[in-house]
């Protein structure tokens, strides 16, 4: 089963002191948005440590100093998706795109939560206009997230695309290589699909099942039979338990079935 969602990266957030200056008379006057972003970064610091009552105390503060901050109520709603409370994620997701219907870090990342849900139309949407928006530090995953929509919704011509511009947006990205392997080894193109296979495998730490299972299969319509055993070998010390180790057992047993006919 394809994972997607890649845990939302706080980094996501990147691009959030871009907000509008205000100022208030408070002792000496500060502005109000560079007070607000502080909280910000300071509370994201601690979601990232896994402290979420900290982000907590940090993000209520940046929202009593401006209840009308996208960008504090963004984060909240990652505090939120960091506690699996997808009610109030999505109030928050909302607040920020009324404060500022145009802030990217949230449509992105709303995206993402109408995607869990299975609303792939509506979350395209979101992730369209995350991904044209060219002041927008997180538009690689963006088109990224646009790809497995396009999946999803049976469009595989435009979900190509989307990956290819993730990786010119961001060539490090691990996850859209893998997805134009298996895509490419569906239409029978085996050797672009390893060439973006081995993309993925050259920028991932360790191997998915779902990876390893797609590397036997490319390995060996291709004939590359070192490569299958080591990929065999690799899914059957990691991944005794997985879908795709039953998948390879299946396969290998018809193998060796056709071969004795």
């Amino acid at each position: 089963m394809r994972r997607f969602f890649q845990v939302i990266s706080i980094l996501l957030l990147a691009g959030f002191f871009a907000a509008g200056c205000v100022t208030v008379d408070d002792g000496p006057k500060v502005k109000v948005d560079e007070a607000v972003n502080s909280r910000v970064a300071a509370g994201l610091q601690y979601l990232q440590q896994g402290s979420p009552s900290e982000a907590r105390r940090h993000f209520s503060r940046a929202l009593s100093l401006d209840d009308d901050s996208a960008v504090a109520h963004n984060a909240m709603a990652l505090l939120y998706k960091y506690e699996q409370d997808p009610t109030k994620e999505e109030y928050h997701y909302r607040k920020a795109l009324d404060a500022d219907r145009h802030y990217s870090p949230a449509l992105n990342n709303y995206g993402t939560l109408l995607y869990a849900r299975g609303e792939y139309q509506e979350a395209l949407k979101h992730f369209k206009r995350a991904a044209n928006d060219p002041s927008y530090e997180g538009r690689g995953s963006a088109w990224e997230n646009m790809g497995r929509c396009y999946q999803k919704l049976g469009n595989d011509e435009d979900a190509r695309s989307a990956y290819v511009k993730a990786l010119r947006l961001n060539p490090r990205s691990v996850q859209p290589s893998l997805e134009l392997a298996q895509l490419y080894f569906d239409e029978d193109r085996g050797r672009l699909a390893w060439d973006y296979y081995q993309q993925y495998v050259q920028r991932t730490g360790r191997q998915s099942a779902r990876a390893l299972w797609l590397g036997i299969q490319l390995s060996n319509s291709l004939g590359y039979r070192n490569q299958q055993s080591s990929y065999e070998l690799a899914l059957d010390n990691l991944y005794r338990r997985s879908g795709e180790y039953r998948q390879w057992q299946e396969w290998k047993a018809e193998q060796e079935k056709g071969a004795q006919q």
